[in-house]
This record gives C-alpha cells, structure tokens and sequence, in this order.
C-alpha cells in the first residue's frame, strides 16, 4: 500500500500512514499547527504576537491554522506582509491631523490654520481687527522684550557654551542616564531609525527580560555602530527629528549638569 498524507491540523504518528484516521494525530490546539497536507511527524510550533514589537492577536492559533499578528493600537507598519515590527504612530505636536494613524501607514501630520479663517462677529474686515490687535501687543511688549534682551543674550551664550563641550562628549558615560529619559517603544523607534540591524534588536530582546536593560542595551549597540564621533550631535538631532523634543530637551539638560558638574 501507497503511503498517505495527513490533512491540515494533523501529523503521522507512524513512518508510513496507510490509514489517516488511525495513523494521523492532531495537533494541540492553541500550541501548535500544521496548515497544510502533509507528511510531517512534528506539529509547528504556534507563533507569539509580541506586545514589546508592537504586536498584538488578530486571530489565535488553531490546529490548522498559525497565529496571525496585527499592529496595536497607536502602531503601524510599513514594511511587507507579514509585519514583524509596528512603529508607534507619529503624535502632532501641532495638534492638527491631516491623516489619522492606521494599521499600515503612519499619522499625517497639519499645520495650524491662518488668523484669515477666524469669523468675526464685529463687521470689520479681518485685517483691520489683526492691525489693532498686534499694535496693542507691540505697544506693551515692547519696553518689556527690550528689557529681555539682555538677559536672554547672556542665556544663549551660556547655553551654546555648554553645547560646545557636549559636542566631544563620550556618550558611553551616560547611557544609563539617556535610556532614563525614553519608553521602550522611544529607543526602539530611535535605533530602527538609525538602521541597527532587525537581528541585534531581536538578539537584545531576547537576551535582557528587563525593559530598562533593554534600552541600555539598543543605545549601546548604536554607539558601536556610529562611533563616539558626533553622537551627541546626532543623538539631539535625530530625536527632535523624530517629534521626540521633549525627551531631547529633558537629554540636554541632564547632560550640561553632568558636564558642568565634572569642569
């Protein structure tokens, strides 16, 4: 006799099934599958929808079907079917939204609308109210912007002071303090950004339980791979780059007091 093959859901439990009501088991639900005919021995091993990937289930595994994975929410992919990685949505710092943030492309981000497309209720022509309300600003902040000046030159010198130094700054001091200031989803969008490898990123996942170890470890890798060289710079740069401004401005500041504390 021919030997047969098992249908979907099912493997052999003998070398050659002549008879695939006896000779074929099922598979353990919601553990393994098989989605196809076959002439496997073993069932396949279920797949995981990985929250730290931003993953989540659209469909559980049965014995004749794998899981099937979709973004979460606020997460998007762009990448080809099947997604192994959502990206969280872009949030509009500007709070208006051309396009909202779907499954497979990220938030669009506006820009706020003119003083023109403000009706009034006086009469008077759009214009003629802008006029009068901008003397009246300028009549009262003028002695007071005049009276900044001075104060925020000194500020600004200072500050471009502190920045200088920072440019040869050796960031592999401060890893520790940078990962303190970002979420998990934060770094990972940074070094997927700066183009760390999909196979270092799962080899740090898989290697470090604790999420904190986790961003040490991604900034880590990205230092190896740019060098100490302008990481500073680019450090800032990509963040603000990225609608992360406010993780940078927090980067910024925590770095000066470092190192006008060490001068």
């Amino acid at each position: 006799q021919c030997c047969k093959k098992c249908e979907r859901g099912f493997v052999k439990d003998i070398n050659c099934p002549t008879d695939t009501t006896k000779h074929c088991v099922p598979c353990e639900n919601g553990k393994e599958y098989v989605d196809h005919v076959n002439d496997l021995a073993k069932c396949l091993r279920c797949s995981s929808c990985d929250s730290v990937f931003g993953l989540e289930v659209a469909k559980n595994c049965t014995q004749a079907q794998n899981t099937k994975c979709t973004c979460a929410k606020n997460h998007f992919c762009n990448s080809s079917v099947p997604c192994r990685h959502c990206d969280p949505c872009t949030i509009c710092e500007s709070g208006v939204i051309e396009k909202q943030c779907t499954s497979t492309s990220d938030t669009v981000c506006g820009i706020k609308g003119n003083v023109s497309n403000v009706p009034t209720e006086t009469g008077m022509p759009w214009w003629t109210i802008v006029l009068v309300i901008l003397s009246l600003l300028l009549t009262a902040g003028g002695i007071y912007f005049v009276s900044q000046v001075i104060k925020i030159s000194e500020i600004q010198v200072t500050r471009a002071l502190i920045s200088f130094m920072l440019l040869g700054v050796d960031l592999s001091n401060y890893v520790v303090e940078i990962a303190e200031e970002m979420t998990f989803d934060e770094a990972l969008k940074f070094v997927r950004y700066h183009k760390v490898s999909r196979t270092k990123i799962d080899e740090i996942v898989h290697d470090n339980n604790d999420t904190s170890e986790r961003k040490i470890q991604f900034f880590r890798a990205w230092l190896q791979k740019h060098g100490m060289n302008g990481a500073y710079e680019t450090l800032i740069r990509s963040l603000r780059k990225l609608e992360m401004r406010a993780v940078a401005d927090k980067i910024e500041k925590k770095l000066q007091a470092a190192v006008s504390n060490s001068q």
